[in-house]
């Protein structure tokens, strides 16, 4: 070592061998660079050409080598470090909707599962669900952006919607397999928010995802009621879901203001489809990985070979069924079906039925004496089975009923009609529970004990048997019900229902019961007489009002005679 060199020695070290040492990495490190472009360059070159004809392996032995050589590859003087890392090929550059949706699921939906790991593994759980969901909207959103909008009774997009109704229906399968557990309210607040899913399947999603946060809300209330004081973790909770509406509320609102913004200028529906899984799969490794850290969550598993089932009738339904004919070639139902049966020339009358002389009216005086009975309403427009009437009313399929006790203190009955029950539906009641009857029909429900209040909304031909309440009865939008107080009841309020009777007990009329009723027709009030006998009183319905002297005077038309 010259004199020169040994003057610039500092505690042992020589500053001028480090510099020699660190200009060597350097160039090294910049060889590696350069050598990294070009083994790239090669390698997209050799894939492009073998990309019909062999399988060449995404690995690459050089690559490989360049990458642990430049990942080891530091040097350190000090606290300073350099690192090199060598860039991956590039990757389809993603909307900006798609990237705003994504910070949107780690800003609001990550810390949302972490909270909910905090509290409960099984709420945890649901909310896991709740995270992929919105993972598998992201990616139907990439094929919304790239996609001209497709037929919605499209089988395929069927397919691509059903993993994420596939965690909807989870949701709710976790909430009715724990319904004894002490989060129950939480997970309820969770299968409410599932619904929040279907905004893409809407024209006006702001104010839907605003509706879904109010049914949603109704359950993280009580939430927010039973640990207010208590836990601040069920606090955050709530706040967290609200905030994840709220959210959504303005990235539906910059993105997607009229539904999902499909590409007007964009590929096939098909091809996009193609196009999204041919490029998952080729990024299966670092992809798949990235997509499920971000639900903070183990790695999904790989998903099956069979396709599949199309996404339940209430989101996307057909508006016709498909079927074939003897000829082999399909036939559609609706008006196509109509002008099929019109072309067919002197064909058309070959299913009229030949009637007989002594069944014509204008030949035999007797049968016009007979009242004319009314014609049965055609099953279908065209007479062929697979045609489905285009109304509500018969598309809609029938609930499930249902009769259950939330939380000790609201009895549900739903959706009952007489095939479900062979007999009345008694129900032993307390007085801090209530009781509310909604869409059932043809059957007969008693209350048995004290209960709180009562109402029976949308039924049709009901009867209710009251023991006794503390608060009302109130009766809403219902045809032909029946109402029997055997105690005392304080208050009956009937609003849009019309034909009821209601059977008073000595009890409440002794305790001046008053009877509210607002847009109703043809109710009557019985009272008890002797002899265990019954006096029906009619309740007025017509009113005739005066205006004197500046005033409105109204009263009750009676009718004599």
């Amino acid at each position: 070592m010259s004199a020169e060199e040994s003057q610039f020695n500092v505690q042992g070290y020589n500053i001028v061998t480090i510099l020699k040492r660190l200009e060597a990495a350097t160039s090294r490190l910049e060889d590696i660079t350069v050598f990294s472009e070009e083994a790239n360059k090669q390698r997209n070159g050799t894939q492009a050409q073998a990309a019909n004809s062999t399988h060449v392996p995404q690995g690459n032995s050089a690559n490989e080598t360049l990458d642990s050589t430049a990942s080891a590859s530091s040097v350190s003087l000090g606290e300073t470090t350099t690192r090199v890392k060598v860039v991956p090929q590039e990757k389809k550059k993603k909307k900006k909707s798609i990237l705003a949706f994504e910070q949107f699921i780690h800003d609001y939906v990550v810390p949302f599962v972490d909270t909910s790991h905090q509290i409960d593994p099984v709420v945890g759980e649901s909310a896991k669900l709740f995270a992929d969901a919105f993972v598998e909207q992201t990616k139907f959103l990439e094929i919304v952006s790239e996609s001209r909008k497709p037929d919605m009774v499209d089988p395929l997009l069927g397919q691509v919607l059903a993993p994420l109704n596939d965690k909807i229906s989870r949701i709710n399968n976790l909430k009715d397999e724990n319904r004894r557990s002490s989060y129950f309210n939480h997970l309820n607040t969770l299968s409410e928010s599932g619904a929040v899913f279907f905004w893409i399947g809407v024209d006006t999603p702001v104010s839907y995802v605003s509706d879904i946060k109010d049914s949603a809300k109704f359950w993280s209330d009580r939430v927010l009621k039973e640990y207010k004081d208590k836990d601040k973790t069920n606090v955050d909770w709530v706040n967290q879901i609200a905030q994840i509406f709220d959210a959504l509320k303005s990235y539906v609102k910059e993105y997607h203001t009229k539904g999902a913004a499909w590409n007007a200028n964009g590929k096939p529906f098909v091809e996009a489809v193609e196009e999204f899984n041919s490029s998952t799969k080729g990024l299966a490794g670092d992809t798949q990985q990235n997509k499920n850290s971000t639900a903070s969550g183990p790695p999904a598993p790989a998903p099956a070979p069979v396709p599949p089932p199309p996404p339940p009738a209430s989101f996307f339904e057909e508006s016709s069924t498909p079927s074939n004919n003897s000829t082999g070639t399909s036939s559609e139902g609706g008006m196509n079906a109509v002008f099929a049966q019109l072309n067919q020339g002197s064909n058309v009358t070959s299913g009229l039925k030949k009637v007989d002389k002594s069944e014509m009216t204008h030949k035999n005086p007797e049968l016009r004496k007979q009242p004319p009975v009314a014609p049965k309403k055609p099953k279908t427009l065209s007479g062929h089975s697979t045609y489905a009437a285009p109304t509500t009313a018969t598309a809609a399929p029938k609930k499930a009923p249902k009769k259950e006790l939330i939380d000790g203190s609201k009895w549900i009955i739903q959706n009952f009609t007489q095939g479900d029950v062979q007999g009345p539906i008694v129900i032993d009641t307390e007085n801090s529970q209530s009781v509310f009857i909604g869409n059932c029909s043809d059957i007969t429900i008693q209350l048995k004990g004290k209960a709180n209040a009562v109402t029976i909304s949308e039924t049709k031909k009901v009867g209710v048997v009251i023991d006794s309440l503390i608060s009302g009865v109130e009766i809403i939008k219902s045809h032909k019900y029946g109402l029997q107080v055997i105690g005392l009841v304080p208050m009956i309020s009937i609003d849009q229902s019309d034909e009821g009777s209601i059977y008073l007990s000595t009890e409440s009329i002794d305790n001046d019961c008053q009877i509210y009723t607002s847009k109703t027709t043809a109710l009557n009030v019985n009272v008890p007489e002797a002899n265990n006998d019954f006096k029906e009183l009619a309740v007025p319905e017509q009113i005739v009002s005066t205006v004197k002297n500046g005033v409105l005077t109204s009263s009750i038309v009676e009718h004599a005679g």
